[in-house]
């Protein structure tokens, strides 16, 4: 076993001791957005090491002259996609002497949910990672985006990005962003403006003192309601469900991908799902717990052309004064 958490003067949990604290609490992820909008596939005991999802091609229906005989006969052919999962590991080591010692007496139950809420946390970001592998892409590197980016998106997405040949994706749609991004849509929609007639329309990046609601936003009770609620007021764009998650993690450029897709199109692959082991096998480290939280699964997408679209804008931050 490595080195654990000692508890003392200047050792890694040196605040528990030698004082009373009123409470301990635990630091907050948000987690559970992406697996929400997937399609989730197991990978059994026995199935080998991957997942294997077959995809036929496209046959087509021809005009023919009445009493010809048809001599139209179309190949088959099919492409597999492959998804191979890939374990995740916490590891947290807690000494006896450390448990005996520090003033939480709920330490090791803490642990164990860190440890979980750790794994979560990683895959979550895992899924969010796949949103730059749609395509086409809707927005530009270091642009702030409003509705026609989004609604670009969409209607992309509703014919399966073909015209010639459409390949509806089968709903439910989503679209899963940064929530600055999805700040500023729900700003543009109002949207606000310094000006009485609503002529200058502003984004949270660059709003100005005393801006109102333009008279040239929408009326009624969405405007109202997205002022008083966000984001979460708007519920649907387009017909497409809209969610925000801050595991969208920002560039060195502060661009951000997000995506409108099919949840079909976004696959989890779980091959062993997360549980926590205690150790204490080790009698040598002296009550030692060793905790292993662990599990294997893999994202992946499905059609990545026709099933999903992703839209890529600028986070930066609302100025501060």
């Amino acid at each position: 076993m490595a080195m654990g958490n000692l508890a003392g003067t200047g050792e890694a949990l040196d605040s528990s001791l030698d004082t009373i604290h009123s409470a301990f609490n635990l630091l907050r992820d948000e987690t559970g957005v992406f697996r929400s909008t997937a399609t989730t596939m197991e990978l059994k005991p026995h199935e080998g090491r991957s997942k294997l999802v077959n995809n036929y091609n496209r046959v087509v229906a021809l005009d023919i002259a009445d009493g010809v005989d048809a001599q139209q006969a179309q190949q088959l052919a099919d492409t597999t996609t492959t998804y191979t999962p890939g374990e995740v590991i916490v590891q947290v080591l807690l000494p006896g002497s450390t448990m005996r010692r520090v003033a939480d007496p709920e330490l090791l139950r803490r642990t164990g949910r860190m440890l979980n809420n750790a794994y979560d946390l990683k895959e979550d970001q895992d899924g969010g990672l796949q949103m730059v592998n749609w395509t086409p892409i809707m927005g530009v590197a270091t642009n702030i985006l409003g509705p026609f980016e989004y609604l670009g998106a969409v209607q992309r997405l509703s014919i399966g990005n073909n015209r010639a040949n459409p390949e509806p994706p089968p709903t439910p749609h989503f679209i899963v962003d940064h929530p600055l991004k999805l700040g500023v849509l729900a700003a543009r929609l109002v949207p606000f403006s310094d000006l009485p007639n609503g002529a200058q329309d502003f984004n949270p990046g660059t709003v100005a003192t005393g801006t109102t609601v333009g008279s040239g936003a929408a009326t009624g009770g969405l405007s109202d309601d997205i002022i008083k609620r966000g984001i979460g007021a708007l519920g649907t764009f387009w017909g497409t469900t809209v969610k925000q998650s801050a595991n969208l993690i920002p560039d060195s450029g502060d661009d951000v991908s997000g995506g409108a897709y099919s949840k079909e199109g976004l696959i989890f692959v779980s091959e062993v799902t997360p549980r926590t082991d205690a150790d204490t096998s080790d009698k040598s480290l002296r009550g030692a717990v060793e905790l292993n939280t662990w599990g294997s699964y893999v994202w992946g997408l499905y059609r990545a052309g026709a099933y999903g679209v992703e839209i890529l804008g600028n986070t930066s931050f609302p100025a501060a004064s």
